[in-house]
């Protein structure tokens, strides 16, 4: 295949230059992952378009009812939208690329730009849409990042290919035990974020990684297996801010636990500037921000010595979350700041994550201790300890990005969470292709399930494995959401399943900033939080956390579940949410015995189980630049209607 039959786009045409430089006998392999890269963003397009009002409701009723192709008039035409099927929350499987028809011609539209160029332009209020060309340019980027990650996962797949047939290796956990025996740094539960190729499932703009160069790209994310240098800045507690329940002493001995070589280094440094070595706290930086954010936003206190640069580097490696970093054989995570665009928003640190991570962690601990981590099918890894720039001059041009592009997150990695013979996989892990098997991890993690359960035939085993996992996610968000208000963000980039003997055992959840606290039920249970004012985490009723577990547990999580494991096995979905329902209402069941929240078990059953539900309207967000103040569309709720099992 050649470069010009694709007719690459602008940033594709960049990738594939910086790759026939590169890596010259890799170049055609490229050209074989432009067209499913695209596809794959298409099809979230496409979705998006069909889901969130730009096309009406009733026709995609009336003809879904008759044909799976679905066809809308065109200026010019007709546009069609080969679709294979509809799953819940009307997600729909694109069966190819989107059929523009005119009077004298048929073309099919090969990039994801071009629908959304057709569309608008048929749109009479196109005009309300403040974001376009900001769309544009990220559809643009993130439909280049996927093919560059789908390229560098063909080439490493191939690597693996002879130690994979050498070494008889028969399933994902064989061939991670190989390369441990390898690589003494192998991280188990990084390897699984590594092979998160295909990012967000939903979002269009799922791999785009706005102001970063193709370098930097494969230097930063986790899928290319590179290696980050991260560095440290010292920075006077008179413009530093940590939560005061977390002492400074007790910031001060984790980095003399755990770099004593990085605490003598910045005890000389504070010498060679005349500076108390007890005034100052340390601040790990990502190196993209040390080159292109640092000196322009802190000059002034550069200049004062209030910060410094230490002589001191560690080696990382990147996480599915580009801004937190692990660093090597250590058991905790660095989520550092960076100024750069990454799907919908700047993926620096609040001040709001700052105080209120260690303030949720330290709540949700306490209460995970008291409800016995839910039958020990939930923890939480929490953010520990945090600091941050502090600017107290609100008159400042800069003051907002001031205060959120010097701070820092420490939270533990899922192995400090593990017993014996218990392995973490991130969820969305589940929905890329094994090495081993070239199908989904999913697949691959039931089959072998069904091997350890050969009584049961497969579907029975596909089943029994599903009920497995839903109870341990619903077993503690349930409760969490409905005695204590707190309404978790356990979508498939925060949820690690552990298995053990590849079956669901508990799950962990991490990134506290998205949760949503309903302040009243969590006061009544006794909790009494002292929250960052403004915080969107914080509200005084129980909607926002309500749709906060509908989109990310109920429909990015377990409707991407369900979708699976019906197209491979031939099941129902209805089969599945007859078994989500029924566990949600059990454990609603169980907590309407407490008669001083019976309250809010009805809200909760109405929301979760009527018969729409709201969910976030992602590229509608995008086209209007709506970062914070989310758009919602109602969709129809798989659960609404089922006869209980």
């Amino acid at each position: 295949m050649l470069s010009t039959d694709l007719k690459l786009a602008k940033e594709e045409t960049m990738i594939y230059q910086y790759i026939e430089s590169k890596f010259p006998h890799l170049v055609d392999q490229y050209l074989v992952s432009v067209p499913e890269a695209r596809l794959m963003i298409m099809e979230r397009m496409v979705n998006a378009l069909l889901r969130e009002g730009f096309f009406e409701t009733e026709k995609i009723e009336r003809q879904f009812t008759s044909s799976k192709q679905l066809e809308f008039s065109y200026i010019k035409g007709k546009l069609i939208f080969p679709i294979t099927e509809r799953c819940s929350f009307n997600r729909y499987k694109l069966e190819g690329n989107p059929i523009l028809i005119t009077a004298d011609t048929m073309t099919e539209i090969l990039h994801p730009d071009v629908l959304l160029k057709v569309i608008l332009g048929e749109k009479k209020e196109a005009n309300v849409y403040t974001n376009i060309q900001g769309l544009q340019s990220e559809l643009a980027n993130s439909v280049a990042n996927m093919g560059l990650a789908v390229w560098f996962q063909k080439v490493r797949m191939a690597e693996w290919e002879p130690l994979i047939a050498n070494r008889k290796v028969t399933s994902i956990f064989d061939l991670m035990e190989v390369l441990s025996k390898q690589d003494p740094s192998f991280d188990e539960a990084l390897f699984f974020e590594q092979l998160c190729v295909t990012g967000h499932l939903l979002h269009p703009c799922t791999k785009s990684k706005i102001g970063l160069s193709i370098e930097e790209v494969m230097r930063y994310s986790a899928e290319f297996d590179s290696t980050v240098p991260v560095q440290f800045v010292a920075i006077h507690k008179e413009i530093a801010y940590h939560n005061p329940k977390v002492t400074s002493e007790e910031i001060h001995h984790f980095w003399r636990a755990e770099y004593p070589g990085l605490l003598q280094e910045l005890k000389r440094c504070c010498s060679e500037h005349n500076q108390d070595f007890e005034n100052f706290f340390l601040i790990p930086i990502h190196p993209w921000q040390k080159e292109h954010t640092l000196h322009s936003l802190y000059p002034e206190e550069i200049a004062k010595g209030q910060i410094f640069f230490i002589d001191y580097e560690i080696v990382t490696k990147p996480t599915l979350s580009v801004r937190t970093v692990l660093p090597l054989q250590k058991k905790f995570h660095f989520k550092l700041p960076i100024n750069v665009q990454m799907t919908s928003a700047v993926r620096t640190i609040s001040p709001n994550s700052v105080h209120n991570g260690p303030e949720i962690t330290l709540m949700v601990e306490d209460i995970l201790k008291r409800e016995a981590y839910f039958h020990d099918t939930l923890n939480i890894i929490g953010e520990e300890i945090g600091v941050r720039f502090q600017s107290n001059d609100q008159s400042e041009v800069n003051f907002i990005d001031r205060n959120k592009n010097l701070s820092y997150l420490i939270r533990k990695t899922p192995a400090a969470f593990l017993n014996e013979g218990e392995q973490a996989i991130v969820a969305c892990a589940l929905f890329n292709v094994s090495p081993v098997t070239n199908d989904l991890l999913l697949y691959e993690m039931i089959e072998q399930f069904h091997l350890r359960n050969s009584e049961n035939t497969l579907i029975e085993n596909v089943v029994l494995f599903f009920k497995k996992y839903m109870k341990v996610v619903l077993t503690g968000v349930i409760p969490l959401m409905t005695k204590y208000g707190i309404g978790l963000e356990a979508h498939l980039q925060n949820t690690l399943i552990v298995l053990k003997d590849w079956e669901p055992v508990k799950v962990l959840l991490r990134d506290l900033g998205g949760v949503r606290i309903d302040t009243t039920r969590l006061e009544r249970k006794g909790y009494q939080g002292t929250y960052f004012p403004g915080s969107a985490t914080i509200n005084e009723d129980a909607v926002g956390m309500q749709n906060k577990v509908i989109h990310t547990v109920f429909q990015s999580h377990i409707g991407e579940l369900t979708a699976s494991l019906a197209r491979k096995y031939g099941i129902g979905e209805a089969t599945f949410w007859k078994i989500v329902k029924r566990i949600c209402i059990d454990l609603f069941r169980e907590l309407n015995k407490d008669e001083r929240i019976q309250e809010n078990v009805e809200s909760d059953m109405a929301a979760l189980l009527g018969e729409t539900v709201q969910t976030k309207a992602l590229t509608l967000m995008r086209l209007t630049g709506d970062v914070t103040d989310y758009a919602f569309i109602d969709l129809p709720n798989p659960l609404w209607g089922l006869e209980n099992e």
